[in-house]
């Protein structure tokens, strides 16, 4: 399969989203507002424990790849914005956060669920890689997983 044929699938499943919670308006993250948060050692807990679904990106300000990844973080916080919240936490600012998760190179994306970390994904990846984890988490809260 092409990588045009990928996008237009990937469209055309996301066309197929959107109709389908057109007709069923559905908030599964009242905290899910779209953007992505910045979160410190002061509020990491609290936040993460309140949410069914987090992403968080540990980066780096110096860290060239951790640039890239902050667009595609941001869309992806607007797409799966009502299901899935975002967070950002800087590496060198937030030593005892990074020291829980054995932080040892950016980015560093964990995942969350129900408050606890479910996985995590080393280094930049493509948007599509985000998205088929992101898709998958949303359908287990949704199916009471």
């Amino acid at each position: 399969m092409s990588e045009d044929d990928e996008l237009a699938e990937i469209r055309r499943r996301k066309m197929q989203q959107l109709m389908a919670q057109a007709s069923k308006p559905k908030v599964l993250e009242p905290l899910a507002d779209g953007r992505v948060h910045e979160l410190n050692d002061a509020n990491f807990w609290p936040t993460i424990q309140k949410v069914k679904i987090t992403l968080v990106d540990f980066y780096g300000t110096w860290c060239a790849p951790c640039k890239a990844l902050a667009p595609i973080f941001a869309e992806l916080a607007k797409e799966y914005e009502g299901k899935v919240f975002f967070a950002r936490v800087d590496i060198d600012r937030n030593r005892q956060t990074t020291g829980q998760f054995g932080i040892q190179s950016v980015p560093n994306i964990i995942v969350f669920k129900n408050g606890k970390p479910a996985g995590n994904i080393v280094g930049l990846r493509q948007y599509v890689d985000y998205d088929m984890v992101l898709e998958r988490l949303v359908s287990e809260i949704e199916a009471g997983q």
